[in-house]
């Protein structure tokens, strides 16, 4: 392994954090003056990595970055499934943040461990809202006379925030703006490859008018995905509930439900599309924590897509008829996901 890579990682905290190679064992990550170095020792034939605290000045952004080194650390492992952290990192952690934020359990030893799956369901790095809860459930009836969840209003900007440190790719995704994307969306929505799929190309006005109604009714929600910072596509993220797809399995409250429409022809191909299939399933099941399952209806002859999602632990469900097209169902499982999907 090459020592002294470094890799420059931007996480939705606002935060900008170094990881560095110190050596095959050794690590470093930092942002701004604040800096953590831990070494790695791992027991042969193993899924546990052991991180032990060489030196820290970090406070305030130690669980950022030991987050960020650890998102490296299990990313860079096919079989990794668990770090365990010395007695003095787990103190450090905790007398300057909560590590419970992290730590998945606190050993004997006075140990803690972090676990895979675990901590990928921890939204500290990557989702606009951190590691906070959402808000207690109360419901309400739509206009349809649909009993469901109370839905909140739709965050402006940033919403995800994740590199992929195997593609080296780094992928966002924010609320779409009615004025600043219409142009892009616009041009997407009327190639013909998107038309004979989305029915959507429309005029400018008559689009803006559909992101702006998109926006208002808070069962769904239009978002841009992009690429190292350059449009990919357009994400129509719903509540299954409230959605014409949920009579048609035994849908719960908090499933969620996407459209996805690749609209940058540059970016399409398995390396882009594992990235960004498993950012959005990721984004979605760390958005609420009560999301169980999410599900999509492409139409019955999309194979291109049904294809794409594999990666992600999408899978097909049935054929059923929407009385304008037949359809597919196809779902991802919370469970299967956090356990099998390598971020």
């Amino acid at each position: 392994m090459k020592t002294n890579v470094s890799f420059t990682v931007p996480v939705a905290t606002g935060d900008t954090v170094t990881i560095t190679l110190l050596s095959s064992y050794a690590f470093s990550a930092s942002t701004g003056s604040q800096a953590l170095t831990v070494e790695a020792s791992q027991s042969e034939n193993t899924p546990i990595l052991s991180l032990a605290l060489t030196e820290t000045n970090a406070t305030d952004k130690l669980s950022v970055l030991l987050a960020t080194l650890a998102d490296y650390l299990f990313s860079r492992s096919d079989v990794l499934e668990e770090l365990t952290l010395n007695q003095a990192l787990v103190n450090h952690l905790n007398s300057h943040c909560q590590g419970d934020e992290l730590i998945s359990s606190l050993n004997n030893d006075k140990t803690g461990t972090i676990l895979r799956a675990a901590f990928y369901q921890n939204g500290l790095l990557w989702h606009w809202r951190g590691s906070r809860n959402p808000v207690a459930e109360t419901w309400a009836f739509n206009d349809q006379n649909i009993r469901h969840p109370e839905r909140l209003p739709q965050p402006e900007g940033l919403l995800y925030q994740r590199y992929d440190f195997s593609n080296d790719l780094l992928v966002t995704l924010e609320t779409l703006d009615p004025d600043r994307h219409l142009d892009l969306f616009h041009d997407w929505m009327n190639q013909p490859r998107v038309a004979e799929f989305w029915e959507l190309d429309k005029s400018k006005q008559e689009l803006k008018d559909y992101i702006v109604k998109q926006r208002a009714d808070r069962y769904s929600w239009p978002v841009l995905a992009c690429l190292n910072g350059e449009p990919l596509g357009y994400l129509e993220i719903y509540w299954v509930m409230e959605d014409r797809l949920g009579p048609y399995y035994p849908c719960q409250p908090w499933d969620r439900g996407s459209h996805v429409l690749v609209g940058n022809t540059n970016f399409l191909g398995p390396r882009y599309s594992k990235t960004w299939t498993c950012a959005l399933s990721h984004f979605l099941f760390l958005d609420d924590p009560r999301t169980r399952t999410l599900a999509g209806e492409p139409r019955a002859d999309n194979q291109r897509l049904l294809k794409l999602l594999e990666p992600a632990r999408w899978f097909f469900v049935k054929e059923f008829d929407f009385p304008h097209k037949r359809s597919a169902l196809i779902q991802c499982h919370r469970e299967t996901f956090f356990q099998q999907v390598r971020l």
